[in-house]
């Protein structure tokens, strides 16, 4: 399932384990991007430059205004955990530390043109993230927690991939890399259909042959071209 929601529309009351998941996100978050990026990623989140979050099973997607017309696409893909059930304020804030990411455990992605890690667009959507935590700290069990109980692969530490590798695929195997295709030509009835193999070509002389003076092979064409011209000329005399 997922969760769309604008970052700041929500006024509920602070949930008793809100803002612990909130500092605990943020500091992650901190220690992912430099002071200076830090900062213009709360400031970001200050002026509603993050317009749109889209909160699912592994993967939170961001709307960001930077300094284009339209928005910026951000991508957060995290590791997912077991799910855990919320329950009251007390088992949630229990479980907070483990359903906290770290770095390591998130690989991010940005449309803009920033090769920073991560830029200050994906900071402002984790910020962005982070700060509806305070009243509702589901949305993070909602976006850690695999639903169907199964523990996702872990995504490369610190990684951000570019725009035209955002779609991320498992590699094959070295076993799946070593088996061929089988050949459509081993078919019997291709095969009865084009006969037997034609025949080994004949040897070729490879010795050079002689042009007047000059010798194919052994010289270049400039000296083939006067050895023609001298034989054509002793002709005619």
């Amino acid at each position: 399932m997922t969760i769309v929601l604008v970052p700041g529309q929500f006024r509920g009351e602070p949930h008793p384990s809100g803002k612990l998941a909130s500092t605990l996100l943020s500091v992650t978050v901190a220690g992912m991007a430099d002071p200076a990026r830090f900062r213009r990623g709360k400031s970001y989140v200050a002026d509603h430059a993050v317009t749109r979050l889209e909160v699912a099973p592994g993967t939170l997607q961001a709307s960001v205004m930077g300094s284009r017309d339209h928005p910026y696409q951000v991508v957060v893909a995290v590791r997912l955990v077991e799910r855990v059930m919320p329950g009251s304020g007390e088992a949630l804030r229990a479980q907070l530390t483990r359903l906290t990411p770290e770095a390591r455990d998130l690989l991010v992605s940005c449309t803009c043109p920033d090769d920073d890690e991560p830029c200050k667009h994906a900071v402002a959507a984790l910020l962005a993230f982070a700060a509806e935590l305070v009243t509702r700290p589901e949305l993070l069990v909602q976006w850690r927690c695999e639903p169907s109980g199964d523990v996702a692969l872990r995504p490369v530490v610190g990684s951000r991939a570019r725009a035209s590798e955002r779609h991320l695929r498992l590699a094959p195997t070295p076993a799946a890399r070593q088996v061929e295709p089988p050949s459509p030509w081993d078919d019997p009835e291709w095969q009865a259909f084009l006969g037997t193999a034609p025949p080994e070509p004949p040897s070729l002389p490879h010795e050079p042959v002689p042009i007047g003076r000059a010798t194919i092979g052994l010289i270049d064409l400039a000296v083939i071209v006067r050895s023609a011209l001298d034989q054509l000329s002793a002709d005619q005399n």
